[in-house]
């Protein structure tokens, strides 16, 4: 028996026999490799639901970061490397050569403080940083490059992963300013065995009048320099004046000298010849038990960055006093003498 056919016209002149059990098994595997691929792409999970979970890794922004004092207050970041869908607690702790201002408590002159949450900083969710703010003091010493270590401690959540750049080091450099240099006994030979002196500074009051602020240097110590330091940054423009204190000691006469060095990115420029003076015995003055001011012996003048017009020293006759303020009366000498060597090195020139 003959095999069905059937006629399918293309076009007006072209037929195409095709055998019907053929056409049959095309429509049939056409249909089930329809159903195949619809079947395929419902029960197939999308990819994303396919991956795996990925912890969102913290850190610090950087390893290291470099500032001075005077740039007063600046903003550390932590940060995670994708957003996270919940608020992140971090706790960190510090470390260094400078000193904080909690941790030192009230017996040290503090070089920093941490004005944002106290060793805690946090990621809000959906955000990527978090702020650690640092406020430095300025003073009046000049002190060699001191360290803070901040570190990632520990964070509140088990989905994110502390990286090893958990750890940031900060060098704190001295602020630009001017650098004042009492010395004593400099070239004498012998040397000065018993001479103690004492630096103060002296500022202009509202009548435009100098007095004495009971600041600068004052180690009970007769070994010379003493040394101050002030921060261009932080102190006005105007006139300043200094005393040149003969605290104790036996040497007649007794020669000293003061030398002012501009202090600008961790080097110190010698600014005019040293000023030297001479007293005698007439001169000594135990300020702190006879209480008696210092004397107001020689000026200079500040205009932004540049320190100009230095005077001579002026020696003050027997039992003279100066215009002044009363010292404060909680003041006090102190034992510690600490130069920084980079200073240290010049002074020994």
């Amino acid at each position: 028996m003959g095999e069905d056919v059937i006629q399918v016209v293309v076009e007006k002149n072209s037929i195409f026999n095709l055998n019907r059990m053929d056409m049959k098994k095309r429509i049939l595997y056409s249909l089930v490799s329809l159903l195949l691929v619809v079947g395929l792409i419902v029960s197939l999970p999308s990819c994303k639901e396919d991956e795996p979970f990925v912890k969102p890794k913290l850190s610090f922004s950087q390893k290291t970061a470099t500032f001075k004092e005077s740039d007063s207050e600046v903003e550390i970041k932590v940060q995670i490397d994708k957003a996270y869908s919940k608020d992140i607690e971090i706790d960190y702790s510090i470390a260094g050569t400078a000193g904080e201002e909690v941790k030192v408590g009230t017996n040290v002159d503090p070089d920093y403080k941490i004005t944002s949450d106290y060793l805690k900083v946090t990621i809000k969710a959906g955000e990527t940083t978090g702020i650690i703010t640092l406020e430095f003091y300025s003073d009046i010493e000049i002190e060699d490059d001191e360290t803070i270590e901040l570190q990632i401690e520990k964070v509140d959540s088990e989905e994110i992963e502390i990286t090893r750049d958990d750890e940031i080091n900060i060098t704190l450099q001295q602020e630009d300013g001017l650098v004042v240099v009492l010395e004593w006994g400099v070239n004498a030979n012998p040397k000065y065995t018993d001479v103690d002196m004492d630096l103060f500074l002296w500022v202009q009051d509202a009548t435009s009048t100098l007095v004495n602020t009971g600041f600068g240097s004052f180690q009970e110590s007769v070994a010379s320099p003493e040394v101050f330091f002030l921060p261009s940054a932080q102190i006005s423009d105007g006139t300043y004046g200094l005393s040149c204190n003969y605290y104790s000691g036996t040497k007649e006469p007794m020669d000293f000298q003061v030398r002012y060095l501009k202090w600008s990115n961790g080097a110190a420029t010698l600014l005019t010849p040293a000023k030297t003076g001479t007293y005698t015995l007439a001169n000594v003055n135990p300020w702190y038990t006879s209480k008696v001011d210092p004397l107001l012996v020689m000026t200079f003048k500040k205009s932004g960055t540049d320190y100009t017009d230095f005077s001579d020293i002026t020696i003050p006759s027997s039992g003279s006093r100066g215009i002044s303020i009363p010292l404060p009366p909680d003041l006090k000498r102190t034992t510690s003498k600490s130069i920084p060597q980079v200073l240290n090195s010049m002074l020994s020139k």
